[in-house]
């Protein structure tokens, strides 16, 4: 039983489905663009993102998992609840889209939640 906790832990700790930030905030807004991808912000700025014009963080919403994502977003944006996010923090943090945030810069989703 030991073993088989350890294991787990182990892979948990080594799997890339959740990224090495997380943070929770409230959906400001979101956009999403012709190429699936989709931008969102949060009414405060959390920890390790930049600015690109509204949006904090972005994701593809043309896989399974982005899919899966998007409705959450929106089922987080419609009723106010807390967002939980797990991501891959921007190169370009703190900055915003006049002093070198771009949407190649934003801190990419892998992982999100309502609470």
């Amino acid at each position: 039983m030991k073993k088989s906790i350890l294991l787990m832990i182990g892979l948990l700790a080594t799997s890339n489905a959740f990224s090495a930030e997380y943070a929770t905030g409230i959906v400001s807004g979101y956009n999403i663009g012709s190429d699936n991808w989709v931008g969102f912000g949060t009414t405060t700025p959390l920890p390790g993102t930049c600015s690109y014009f509204t949006d904090q963080f972005r994701f593809d919403a043309s896989t399974a998992l982005g899919k899966n994502m998007l409705t959450t977003l929106l089922a987080a944006k419609a009723t106010g609840l807390r967002l939980r996010v797990w991501y891959t923090a921007s190169t370009a943090p703190g900055t915003n889209h006049t002093n070198g945030c771009t949407y190649s810069t934003m801190a990419v989703i892998g992982g999100i939640g309502v609470e």
